[in-house]
């Protein structure tokens, strides 16, 4: 209920950068990426959970336990796949986000068994007091949890989506953009790389 499934975080990040970086060669471009086949499994896994598609012996806390430490070793994974883009500005950002977006969302996950979101915040995304009596399966109110989750709880209300995200969610989206974008835009950085000059020596662009 209060925030997205990974498969939103997914499709979504990489809606908002095609439409930023919108160019013929963009396609071509997502080729660079390494590891999709871990966003794959990943989607899978998460299908397969929502599903119900588990042994009904494993409890669901337990399962989501599971998937969290699963997509933080995604997340490393796939951004070690793709560490020849840390060479670019955009690249450094984007493989410092999405680990970092993951592990902030999955760490709560990991150890409370469920997502902790903030109620005013789910009231201001326009959930109704009757839509707010029982908790969503996944999620546990911050009032029941330590305050010190807080800063890693589904806090930011997204009213026109009915969301409420985490700052955790926020990292993970702007960094699959920025790494659209790095992968579809070669000349991104290019103001900030030296010039070679005809002698060999280099000086800065500008």
């Amino acid at each position: 209920m209060p925030g997205p499934g990974m498969l939103t975080l997914m499709v979504l990040p990489a809606v908002i950068g095609l439409i930023i970086v919108a160019r013929p060669n963009v396609a071509l471009s997502l080729r660079r990426i390494r590891g999709t086949w871990l966003i794959a499994i990943a989607a899978a896994l998460q299908f397969v959970h929502v599903e119900g598609w588990w042994p009904e012996q494993v409890p669901e806390t337990t399962e989501r336990r599971v998937y969290a430490i699963f997509v933080i070793i995604v997340a490393l994974t796939f951004s070690w796949l793709n560490r020849s883009l840390w060479s670019r500005r955009t690249g450094r950002w984007a493989l410092s986000l999405i680990p970092l977006g993951t592990i902030s969302n999955a760490i709560p996950i990991a150890v409370l068994g469920a997502m902790p979101y903030s109620i005013p915040g789910a009231r201001a995304a326009g959930y109704t007091e009757a839509e707010l009596v029982t908790d969503a399966p996944g999620y546990i109110r911050l009032v029941d949890v330590s305050p010190f989750w807080t800063p890693l709880a589904d806090l930011i209300p997204v009213p026109v989506l009915m969301k409420v995200l985490s700052v955790g969610d926020l990292f993970l989206i702007s960094g699959l953009v920025l790494l659209i974008a790095s992968c579809s835009l070669p000349w991104a950085d290019a103001a900030s790389e030296p010039v070679r000059t005809g002698d060999g020596s280099t000086q800065p662009s500008v």
